[in-house]
């Protein structure tokens, strides 16, 4: 246990159990009460497994044999009533949690509008009629925020660990995400649904900034909009964070109602000895390769 919990700490700097929002702190605390609640269950497996091996083990054991023993009352009452009690226990739980944290549920007043077209193996935000963004989110802190969520080529999965859980997008169809943003942070969104050749690249900045710092940003200079909107159908992958100016109105709907607007038809098949998909193999390669020399996987 000591061994796994060392282990499983290189996942605390961008994971669920450092949140930075209210609903990632939610969805922590729900983790550590469905822990505790199943170890009534899981707890006398792992201790009573090795100890009934070793205490009836054929040579050197010290259990009683007892071929005729066929029944006992406290054990059955353990066994069945332990397990129906912490059933009904988490599934309670479970159910308050999920009513609770519903995404589609506001999380306060006036929140900001970011509009999310997901594709392989990039991100773009659209913050209506400001601008628009690749691989890069930036929001102001402790602000609700509301994302509409679509996608244009394989499913993707939208996740931000240290501010909430994933949510699919779709090509076709239109979801929403609902939170609120914590303290100043640079962290990393990314794709949670494995879906083909640069998966591992699929990921994106997300700053929480002040207000002035957030202000600031919206006016930063941008790419004319005709610029994304050719590179965003041909390149499987993006170099890096950029923005643009704003679409045309309504954009966000159109590419949900007909996602070949945003995309040649997708590219998450590739042949081996294509040049695209060798330049993402070198990128993947260089991507992990950074990542073990800043102390492991992210």
């Amino acid at each position: 246990m000591a061994v796994t919990a060392v282990w499983l700490s290189g996942c605390a700097e961008n994971g669920v159990m450092t949140p930075l929002g209210p609903v990632a702190a939610g969805e922590r605390s729900h983790l550590i009460s469905f822990f505790l609640w199943m170890l009534p269950i899981s707890l006398p497996l792992l201790v009573g497994t090795p100890w009934i091996a070793l205490r009836y083990r054929r040579r050197g054991g010290k259990g009683k044999y007892d071929p005729n023993w066929s029944h006992s009352v406290a054990a059955e009452t353990a066994i069945w009533g332990g397990a129906t009690l912490t059933f009904l226990i988490v599934g309670w739980l479970t159910w308050g949690h999920v009513m609770g944290e519903d995404p589609y549920k506001p999380t306060g007043k006036d929140p900001i509008h970011v509009q999310v077209i997901g594709s392989e193996w990039k991100w773009m935000f659209i913050y209506p009629d400001k601008m628009a963004t690749v691989n890069k989110l930036v929001l102001p802190q402790h602000t609700p925020v509301v994302f509409d969520i679509t996608a244009t080529g394989a499913m993707q999965s939208f996740w931000i660990p240290r501010l909430a859980g994933q949510i699919y997008a779709m090509p076709g169809m239109g979801t929403k995400m609902n939170l609120t943003t914590g303290d100043t942070s640079e962290i990393f969104g990314f794709n949670s649904q494995f879906n083909g050749a640069a998966f591992p690249l699929d990921k994106f900045e997300v700053d929480v900034v002040t207000k002035e710092q957030y202000d600031a940003f919206l006016q930063e200079p941008k790419h004319p909009w005709a610029q994304l909107e050719a590179a965003f159908k041909k390149t499987a992958t993006w170099s890096g964070p950029e923005l643009f100016e704003p679409p045309m109105k309504d954009y966000w709907m159109k590419v949900m109602m007909n996602p070949s607007i945003a995309t040649d038809g997708g590219a998450a098949i590739l042949p081996d000895n294509s040049p695209a998909q060798k330049a993402i193999d070198k990128a993947i390669n260089q991507d992990l390769h950074l990542s073990q020399l800043n102390g492991g996987a992210q």
